[in-house]
């Protein structure tokens, strides 16, 4: 086990575009850094870009699509073992395809959404919560795109994941209670993404916030770890 004296956070959709300068962000500021993502080729390459930097990520690949209660347990465990806490976690990941209305929403694409965005969220916290409990400090964050519950048509499944993530900050708040471990919404506003282009297409990188800066503004709501 590492000796670790800054907090431990753990983010998921590491590898991903709003990911990527989180993780690098949480460990420039002196934080160690569980990084999860489904695409093992783009964990490792984070892996080593940032380790080029002297800041290496612990990288854990893992779908949320497809994995289960026992997949959850397996990676508390493996944080608990390899730092011996865990301070916050930050869900990420999100799955998009285009905008389109709810009757024509692909089954295939509303499970693989939903799993995504709700269940593996859900399942995650459940495993790691007495960890998060352990410490002083423990907080869940989601980040969450509030415009699609200002303006809900055409978002689908994504639309209703950022609804459901809502509900569930607000149904973890009240039971955790002043205790915690705290559980809040984070909302950096657009952002320049894959996900971005997949509904707005003729969005430029030049008229909009770039991903380093959504990440830094998520970090700065949270609190920079250390």
């Amino acid at each position: 086990m590492q000796n670790t004296v800054g907090q431990v956070w753990l983010v998921t959709g590491a590898a991903g575009a709003l990911g990527r300068p989180l993780v690098s962000a949480i460990l420039a500021s002196g934080a160690d850094c569980v990084a999860l993502d489904r695409n093992q080729r783009a964990l490792n390459q984070l892996h080593d870009d940032l380790a080029a930097e002297g800041m290496p990520p612990a990288i854990y690949p893992l779908d949320l699509t497809g994995a289960g209660p026992d997949d959850y347990q397996t990676l508390a465990a493996v944080t608990e073992r390899e730092f011996g806490r865990l301070d916050v976690v930050v869900h990420a990941a999100a799955h998009f395809t285009a905008l389109r209305p709810l009757e024509h929403q692909p089954a295939e694409e509303w499970f693989t959404t939903l799993q995504s965005g709700l269940t593996g969220p859900q399942l995650l916290n459940a495993a790691i919560m007495p960890l998060l409990r352990a410490g002083e400090r423990g907080k869940i964050a989601f980040v969450n795109n509030t415009a699609c519950l200002e303006s809900p048509a055409r978002w689908g499944a994504y639309g209703v994941c950022q609804a459901g993530r809502r509900q569930m900050v607000a149904t973890l708040s009240a039971e955790l209670g002043p205790l915690g471990p705290l559980v809040v919404e984070v909302d950096p506003g657009p952002f320049f993404s894959p996900l971005r282009q997949a509904a707005w297409p003729t969005d430029s990188p030049e008229d909009m916030q770039s991903a380093e800066a959504a990440a830094s503004t998520i970090l700065d709501q949270l609190g920079r770890g250390g």
